[in-house]
C-alpha cells in the first residue's frame, strides 16, 4: 500500500501562507472547486505519494503523513509527477526534513526521468548538498545536459527562486557543475572527459597536466624507457625519493636549494630552465606537471599541450587508493588526515580550467 505525505513549513502551507493546518484533526477546505479548469482555481489540499515527494521538498521543511477521510472528495492530477487534491485532509507524525531524509526520499523516488532535473533545482534551493550531488552523479550526463539545464533554469528563474543564490552557495555551485558538464572544454567535477590536446608549435615538447589522479603520470611513464623521449616529472624533481629517472635527478641537482613551493609562483622560470637545459637534445621532451595552472606568460609554451580531463570525483578516489597502496601500514588517523588534505582538489581544479580557457 502506498504511503501518502505532504510537506509544509511547520504547519503552514507554502501555497496558502495564511492557512494553519491542524495536526491529527480533519482540515476542511473553504475553497473547493473540483470542476475548475486551472490548478490555481481548484482550491483544496495537495498531497502526493512518498515516492514522488522529493520533487516538492521546496514547499516546506516538515513532512507529514496524510490520511484522507472516507467522505472526502479526491482528484488525481497527472503531470510530471502525480499530485492528488482533496477537500478534506488529516496530517500527522511530523518529521523535520534535512539532507539525510531528502536523500532517502530521492533513493525511493519513482518519478519521470525528466522530473529529476527540476528535483536537482529543488534540493539545491533547500541546501541539501548530499542529495544534489547524488542526483548529479546518477542523472546528469553529457547526453542530457541541455534538457537538464532547460529544466533547471525554468525552475530557478520562476518566482524569483534565483534569489536563493544569495541565501546559500549551493545553487550557484551546482549551476557551475552543470555548465562544466555542458562545456566541451572544461574539466568537470562529476563527468570524465577525453584528454584535451592542442599543438602550439612544432617543437618536440609534450606538456602534460591535470589534477592529481587524472592519469597524467600513467600517460607519461610509458615513455620513460623509450630512448626517443626524456620524461620530466616535477613530483620527482622536487622530492628526495630515489628515482631511476636520470634526467629528473639531474634537474633535482639544479633545483636542490629550491623549495617545492617555488613551482607555485615561479613555474615560468622552471619551465624555461628545463627547455634551456635540454635544448641540444634531439629527443622529445615530456614535461609532466600539475603546476601549469600557475603559468603567467603563455607565450613561453612550446610544442603540444595535453590536459587530462578526468573528473575530480574519479581523481579523488584514485589518489586515496594510490596512497593506501604506497603506505601499507598506515593508521586510520593518518589516512583521514591525507584524505582531508586532498579535498582541496575540489577547489584546485578550477585553476586548471582557467589554464584551459587561456590555452583555448
Amino acid at each position: 500500500m502506498k504511503k501518502y505525505v505532504k510537506v509544509l513549513y511547520g504547519t503552514t502551507s507554502g501555497a496558502k501562507a495564511n492557512y494553519q493546518y491542524k495536526i491529527n484533526e480533519v482540515n476542511i477546505a473553504t475553497n473547493w472547486k473540483p470542476n475548475a479548469t486551472t490548478a490555481k482555481d481548484f482550491g483544496g489540499f495537495n498531497y502526493c505519494s512518498e515516492d514522488c515527494i522529493v520533487r516538492w521538498l521546496h514547499r516546506g521543511d516538515t513532512i507529514y503523513d496524510v490520511t484522507i477521510p472516507e467522505d472526502a472528495e479526491n482528484i488525481k492530477l497527472e503531470g510530471a509527477t502525480t499530485i492528488y487534491r482533496t477537500n478534506k485532509i488529516m496530517i500527522s507524525n511530523p518529521k523535520k526534513v534535512n539532507d539525510e531524509s531528502a536523500l532517502h526520499y530521492y533513493k525511493i523516488s519513482k518519478i519521470p526521468e525528466k522530473s529529476y532535473y527540476k528535483t536537482l533545482a529543488v534540493v539545491s534551493i533547500m541546501n541539501y548538498q548530499k542529495t544534489a550531488y547524488q542526483i548529479l552523479k546518477d542523472k546528469i550526463k553529457k547526453e542530457n545536459i541541455d534538457t537538464a539545464l532547460e529544466e533547471w533554469n525554468d525552475f530557478i528563474l520562476h518566482g524569483n527562486k534565483s534569489n536563493k543564490k544569495e541565501e546559500n552557495n549551493l545553487v550557484e555551485e551546482i549551476e557551475t557543475y552543470l555548465y562544466e558538464i555542458k562545456s566541451d572544454l572544461l574539466i568537470s567535477r562529476f563527468i570524465d572527459k577525453k584528454p584535451y590536446i592542442k599543438s602550439i608549435t612544432k617543437d618536440k615538447i609534450i606538456n602534460i597536466t591535470g589534477e592529481s589522479g587524472s592519469g597524467k603520470s600513467y600517460y607519461s611513464k610509458k615513455y620513460i624507457n623509450d630512448d626517443n623521449y626524456i620524461v620530466i616529472d616535477t613530483d620527482i624533481v622536487f622530492s628526495n625519493k630515489p628515482s631511476n629517472n636520470k634526467e629528473c635527478v639531474q634537474l633535482r641537482e639544479i633545483f636542490k636549494d629550491t623549495p617545492k613551493d617555488y613551482l607555485f609562483t615561479n613555474f615560468d622560470e622552471f619551465y624555461l630552465k628545463v627547455l634551456e637545459y635540454f635544448k641540444n637534445s634531439n629527443k622529445i621532451i615530456i614535461i609532466d606537471s600539475a603546476q601549469y595552472r600557475n603559468i603567467k606568460d603563455y607565450s613561453i609554451l612550446k610544442g603540444q599541450i595535453i590536459v587530462m580531463r578526468t573528473s575530480i570525483e574519479t581523481c579523488y578516489k584514485r589518489v586515496l587508493k594510490r596512497w593506501k597502496s604506497i603506505n601499507k601500514n598506515y593508521s586510520e588517523a593518518e589516512f583521514q588526515k591525507y584524505a582531508e588534505r586532498k579535498l582541496g582538489m575540489f577547489k584546485w581544479y578550477h585553476s586548471i580550467n582557467k589554464f584551459l580557457k587561456n590555452i583555448q
